[in-house]
């Protein structure tokens, strides 16, 4: 994304204990798909974890600040948004946007 403007969702969080991972990762699937075709300024989407699936990490990409801040609001209301979250431990979510710097002169 090199000179595109943008904005970097970052979430860091942990799953609710005994969540089942093959569900997880089919409910992190469809909620890409809800991204995709139903939030506008959605961007891309990647998800990570540490070697022993302790730690998470979900980035998204949105065009600028205000289509992050929508979507975020919008989120509550998709079913695939309320299934992914439901299996995240709510007392472990941290949640940055994050605008790049021109490094380049």
């Amino acid at each position: 994304m090199k000179n595109e403007q943008y904005v970097m969702e970052l979430v860091l969080f942990k799953l609710k204990e005994g969540t089942d991972k093959d569900s997880f990762h089919k409910a992190a699937a469809e909620l890409s798909d809800a991204l995709q075709t139903q939030l506008p300024g959605f961007k891309e989407r990647q998800l990570l974890h540490t070697s022993d699936e302790t730690q998470w990490t979900d980035i998204v990409y949105w065009s600028d600040m205000q289509m992050a801040v929508a979507a975020m609001e919008k989120l509550k209301s998709v079913p695939a948004f309320q299934t992914f979250a439901s299996m995240i431990d709510s007392k472990d979510i941290h949640l940055l946007h994050l605008i790049p710097v021109n490094l380049e002169t």
